[in-house]
């Protein structure tokens, strides 16, 4: 009895069916067959989901309170870039929160909206992955030195001067205030957010440098209704010549010069000394502005600055909002909203479209050239604008144009609604554990699929045009985790036999599912690994777990079929069964760097055990090579080897390639060769014809979960490679190294596989199990 499975056909080139795995039958709930795949990743609950078009692929953009954007290929489950961030916090080090994002097309180019904790909304390129830009708000239109500019601030209170015709920025004012009107020219005041002293500054809104210096204000005092400042003692210098110098941060702090804060000008000593003996204190004046050698006061009240003096006119715009209190405005009529792009370009964006049943948008650039683009697919939301969308106030959780809708109950399911009935059309959605927050809507493969956001940290898609297969009653199975899985024959009928934590051992008929024996209870430990044999005509049952023993038992009569094997390997981490010189065998590998062959019959070892490995020995599979039984060995030294269980000796020099642990091997035949397929915590599974001892065609890639459970098993025409992805088996066909069918979604991370007859595949996953089977079969 060999571990292998049957040889490609003659038309092995032709193309290969890609069936849809269901379920025949399952031990417990069905799991739901809409499921597609979940899409892991995010640490914190995932707040928000939209969904886009990327160079022709259906992609979904997720916000989660792990402060992360990421951008998935709903085809494949994979994310497309690396994930993004808002902006960092310079005194907490901390990024925003996501609490909303949008999608949109931009120019041609598809683009993600997202808004922040911190009333940032930044602009995504989805095809890069890269910043493109952020919402800023809009402050004035004016004419600065006969140029028309556009004043905008963003939300880390950095104020911009466009200019309106390049849409260029001209000059950056961080940390602005306010702007105002001094000696004829616009000005903007700056107050350092860092700085201990609140340091205030003064810059030609215009040109963008420092209009005067400015002098730190020691005390202020009253003298008979007079208000003076006092400013900090300054080296010997002329201020007129010196007005665009920093103050000297060497000079003696003690006090300076006195300055009259109506006139602006500075007084002489005797009136210094009257006044410093006589004034009483007042506050609220912080610096002072030498322009033309007159003085002019900034005052700070709280937050805000004001100027004060004869130099400040009456025309001003005082404090600047730095809250987002809405980063839109009126246009002509229509709603816009303005971006600064990475390389400091304004955009205008028209937010609205008055077009029937179509999301909008239209972008002018900065030189006055405008396009059209969807926003979102076409759906009868049409008074649900961008904005409505960015800031999480659109009208519902479908973009969808089906005759369905979507909605979020009993917090974690969402249920499927008839449009036109209220009615809910199928099951509801169901498998998150935590609350879902969003729902968005996209077509993959020519299929209608939802995408779900969740408190548990996870996206889920769903086929909502696949029909739904109940696969018959619930079944009373293990009372825990299922660790084990094997397929055997019973009386002549295939079964599927199972172990569980629950420290029983199950045998079920494989097309019904219906138990046909008593279930094998006082099993010693949790069962590792196990394969099915015969001795003497009598089926058995091979088991090991967490120590270094192999148990036999009986699954028709529930007893242990003699006593107890003891292996010497101090751990046994795989099994594999043969037949040797017509005798029933199983190979074992364990933590003693050896593999073992052992009769059956006799419960004694066959020769010495196969030395070579240099580290733990994880995974074991047999087959045959030249008619003669053979053994294919992974271990943590990152090989792969093969042995003559007839001699017990290797064959050949070691399989090399794999650049970390081998943690499971499988045997198959492709175009009538046997050859060897091996899995690496490395994430690639490469394939070896064991005819030559060398490797065939490139690894495969994009394997997550390195330490999932693998098996092959026909699937069609073609031997196909199952992989336990997470809560996920994808099949690969091994001839070609693509997908065949679909990844099969499970409510639970796969825990064991077993190929069965007729390409059909034994799934466990937490307490149950299922059978899939092609939908063709």
């Amino acid at each position: 009895m060999y571990e292998t499975s049957t040889g490609a056909p003659d038309d092995v080139n032709a193309p290969l069916p890609e069936p849809r795995w269901t379920v025949q039958w399952a031990d417990g709930p069905v799991p739901d067959q809409r499921r597609l795949r979940p899409l892991t990743g995010h640490s914190g609950p995932v707040r928000t989901v939209a969904t886009a078009i990327v160079d022709g692929r259906p992609v979904a953009v997720s916000g989660s309170r792990d402060n992360t954007v990421r951008v998935w290929d709903l085809a494949t489950g994979e994310q497309l870039h690396d994930p993004v961030t808002g902006r960092t916090d310079p005194v907490s080090s901390m990024t925003a929160e996501v609490l909303s994002v949008a999608t949109a097309v931009a120019d041609g180019r598809p683009v993600a909206f997202s808004l922040h904790g911190d009333d940032s909304v930044l602009v995504w390129d989805l095809a890069t992955g890269r910043a493109a830009g952020e919402f800023v708000r809009l402050v004035e239109s004016a004419v600065l030195d006969e140029r028309r500019v556009l004043l905008t601030l963003g939300a880390d209170g950095t104020l911009s001067v466009a200019d309106l015709l390049t849409g260029r920025r001209v000059a950056a004012f961080p940390s602005a205030t306010g702007i105002a009107m001094l000696d004829g020219r616009r000005v903007v005041l700056t107050v350092d957010a860092v700085d201990v002293d609140r340091t205030v500054r003064v810059w030609d809104l215009a040109t963008g440098g420092r209009l005067a210096r400015s002098l730190q204000v020691v005390r202020t005092v009253d003298l008979d209704g007079r208000v003076l400042a006092v400013t900090a003692r300054e080296p010997d210098q002329e201020p007129d010549k010196e007005a665009d110098r920093e103050p000297d941060p060497a000079a003696d702090p003690g006090e300076g010069r006195l300055w009259d804060l109506a006139t602006g000008e500075p007084l002489d000593a005797t009136e210094a000394a009257a006044a410093l003996s006589g004034g009483a204190a007042r506050l609220g004046v912080t610096t002072l502005t030498v322009v033309h050698g007159r003085a002019v006061a900034v005052g700070l009240d709280g937050e805000e600055p004001r100027l004060i003096g004869p130099l400040a006119l009456a025309r001003q715009n005082g404090a600047l909002v730095r809250t987002r209190a809405r980063e839109t405005a009126l246009l002509d009529g229509r709603t816009v909203a303005l971006t600064a792009e990475a390389d400091g370009t304004l955009r205008i964006w028209d937010l609205t479209d008055d077009r029937p049943r179509v999301h909008g948008m239209r972008v002018i650039d900065a030189v006055g050239a405008s396009g059209t683009a969807p926003a979102f697919p076409p759906g009868p939301e049409r008074e649900a604008d961008l904005w409505h969308r960015i800031s999480g106030r659109g009208t519902g959780p479908s973009d969808s144009a089906d005759p369905v809708l979507l909605t979020v109950e009993q917090g974690d399911t969402v249920v499927v609604r008839d449009r036109a009935t209220g009615q809910p059309v199928g099951r509801p959605l169901t498998g998150h554990t935590g609350k879902v927050w969003d729902v968005a809507t996209t077509v993959v493969d020519g299929r209608p699929v939802a995408v779900t956001a969740s408190a548990d940290h996870t996206l889920r898609t769903w086929d909502l045009s696949h029909a739904l297969a109940h696969g018959g009653p619930s079944r009373a199975g293990h009372t825990a985790t299922v660790t084990a899985v094997t397929a055997a024959v019973l009386d002549g009928s295939p079964v599927v036999v199972t172990a569980g934590a629950d420290r029983t051992l199950r045998v079920r008929d494989l097309s019904t599912g219906r138990q046909v024996t008593a279930p094998v209870a006082g099993l010693e430990g949790e069962v590792t690994a196990m394969v099915a044999s015969e001795v003497d005509g009598r089926p058995v049952i091979v088991t090991a777990g967490s120590g270094d023993t192999l148990h036999l038992l009986d699954p028709v009569g529930g007893d242990h079929v003699g006593e107890p094997v003891t292996s010497h390997h101090g751990r046994v981490l795989a099994l594999a069964g043969a037949t040797l010189g017509g005798r029933p065998v199983v190979v074992t590998a364990g933590t003693d760097r050896t593999a073992a062959i052992w009769d059956l019959a006799t419960r004694r070892p066959v020769g010495e055990p196969l030395t070579g490995h240099t580290s733990r020995v994880t995974a074991v599979a047999t087959t045959e090579l030249a008619g003669r039984p053979v053994a294919v060995t992974g271990s943590w030294d990152k090989t792969v080897r093969l042995w003559d269980l007839d001699t017990g000796r290797q064959i050949g020099e070691p399989l090399t390639g794999h650049t970390d642990w081998v943690t499971s091997v499988a045997t198959t035949l492709i175009d009538g060769r046997p050859v060897a397929v091996s899995r690496s915590r490395d994430k690639t599974v490469r394939l070896w014809d064991l005819a030559t001892l060398r490797e065939t065609g490139e690894p495969l890639t994009g394997h997550t979960d390195p330490n999932g459970p693998m098996v092959v098993t026909t699937g069609g025409a073609r031997p196909v490679m199952a992989i336990g992805q997470g809560q996920a088996v994808r099949f690969l066909d091994l001839a070609t190294g693509c997908e065949v069918g679909n990844e099969y979604a499970l409510p639970l991370p796969a825990a064991a596989l077993a190929a069965a007859p007729a390409g059909r595949l034994a799934v466990a996953f937490g307490p149950e199990i299922a059978v899939l089977r092609p939908a063709a079969d």
